[in-house]
């Protein structure tokens, strides 16, 4: 784990340079550390920043660590940094590190997933501040239940590591996602979908314009309905979604 935090540490650091960014001149912890921080919490330590910050203090990887008030504050105001804004970050810092990781990890083995993030209850959905439209008022088929909020759309690879996100409204359909997402994958690549993703005409043009396999687990009443097939599409599927829990 000590290896991956220096790896990551060094590249968000050189990323960082890349975009022209400069720290605070008052600023007793770079950029790049509490960005470094932010990642240890989410992949080793379920999110909690709070474990992350104690971590780093045991372990002494900085000369200096924030406090949590500091290091939520320092961290949202380097929030745009993961976005792909024109003035600040053309191609955002998630596509460079997506970019990084792909010169280091060649994978053959990609899932696209999508999963709601509900931001309230569905009786406060009327009075909600943060998402006001009903453009997100949205349905979940495997749970049969509404909910309010965005979608998430997240293609990972079998290494554990995130290529591209999206963020959608509620009520858009699943299939939104592959007009979204930039889906910039090496020639060959199977991508695993699930039955949400099921469209012919959108994988004839996976396959033609991207080269790009689809695996898609399909209802039995599909024209394409293959078993051995739908073997394959649910057990690479599984693993990887296995590998990015």
């Amino acid at each position: 784990m000590l290896s991956c935090i220096i790896a990551a540490f060094c590249i968000i650091d050189d990323a960082l340079q890349a975009l022209g960014y400069k720290d605070d001149p008052q600023a007793k912890t770079p950029a790049s550390a509490i960005l470094t921080l932010a990642i240890l919490a989410a992949m080793e330590l379920g999110g909690k920043h709070n474990k992350a910050l104690a971590l780093a203090k045991d372990l002494r990887l900085f000369t200096y660590v924030p406090s949590p008030s500091r290091f939520n504050r320092r961290l949202h105001a380097l929030y745009p940094f993961f976005l792909p804004l024109r003035k600040i970050a053309p191609s955002g810092l998630t596509h460079l590190l997506a970019q990084a990781w792909k010169n280091l990890h060649q994978a053959q083995a990609y899932a696209l997933d999508t999963f709601p993030l509900p931001a309230c209850e569905n009786i406060r959905a009327p009075r909600s501040r943060l998402f006001p439209d009903k453009a997100y008022r949205g349905f979940i088929p495997s749970k049969r239940v509404y909910f309010h909020g965005p979608k998430l759309h997240l293609l990972v690879d079998d290494g554990k590591f995130i290529h591209e996100v999206s963020l959608t409204p509620g009520s858009l359909h699943d299939l939104s996602s592959l007009l979204l997402l930039p889906l910039d994958l090496p020639e060959g690549a199977e991508l695993y979908l699930d039955r949400g993703y099921e469209s012919h005409f959108y994988e004839d043009l996976l396959r033609e314009a991207g080269g790009i396999v689809p695996m898609v687990i399909r209802r039995r009443n599909s024209r394409r309905y293959v078993p051995w097939l739908q073997y394959l599409a649910i057990v690479g599927r599984l693993l990887s979604r296995e590998g990015n829990t």
